[in-house]
């Protein structure tokens, strides 16, 4: 399969997976939209050409967030795997979290087990966090607080830190989203006490 195809067929697979599917923000956006748009980043604006990388981009949410079961999680495993090969699997469930683990254990292990990624699970992970600020930042799920938002921000810099030094463009472009983010959210916290005093 040429690179054109594999990425073809990856966004295939993962727009029939996340079908019906919706990200958390109040727009209701559609969920392929934010593997089309991490894998977007790491083509257009990090200057990644790695299909293996690109393709898994587009996969990354597919293990985690489309299967209700183990049973359906292995069958998934092995759908991967044979469309898409071994490398595109591992790569997939290299960045994909554990659910049967509660969410503050998964949490913790993404802080921990960042810097002992590959160099491709890095910027992948590096891209994911970049798009995700951006949709709490533009388009924030309503029944999040401020204060949840805002640990996220905390949260996604800690996983940053051992995922950096694989991609500056990458960094950089965290680093400005997160100042952007953390900006916006001080102004919408000064704004709110305006109207309340």
């Amino acid at each position: 399969m040429n690179d054109l195809a594999l990425i073809l067929k990856s966004l295939d697979f993962a727009a029939f997976r996340h079908k019906g599917q919706l990200r958390k923000g109040e727009g209701s956006t559609p969920y392929i939209n934010h593997p089309i748009q991490v894998a977007n980043l790491l083509a257009n604006y990090a200057g990644e050409a790695d299909p293996v990388l690109i393709s898994a981009a587009i996969l990354h949410d597919v293990v985690e967030d489309t299967v209700n079961s183990t049973s359906e999680r292995d069958e998934l495993i092995d759908q991967i795997s044979e469309i898409f090969g071994e490398e595109i699997l591992s790569l997939t469930l290299e960045v994909t979290d554990d659910k049967t683990l509660d969410k503050f254990e998964r949490k913790k292990l993404q802080i921990e087990s960042a810097s002992h990624k590959s160099d491709r699970a890095k910027k992948l992970k590096i891209a994911d966090k970049i798009m995700n600020l951006r949709d709490l930042t533009d388009n924030p799920p309503s029944d999040w607080s401020r204060g949840r938002i805002t640990d996220y921000f905390d949260w996604a810099e800690k996983v940053v830190e051992g995922l950096r030094g694989v991609s500056q463009i990458l960094d950089d472009l965290f680093d400005e989203d997160l100042a952007i983010a953390r900006a916006r959210y001080e102004v919408k916290v000064r704004w709110d006490r305006d109207i309340m005093a």
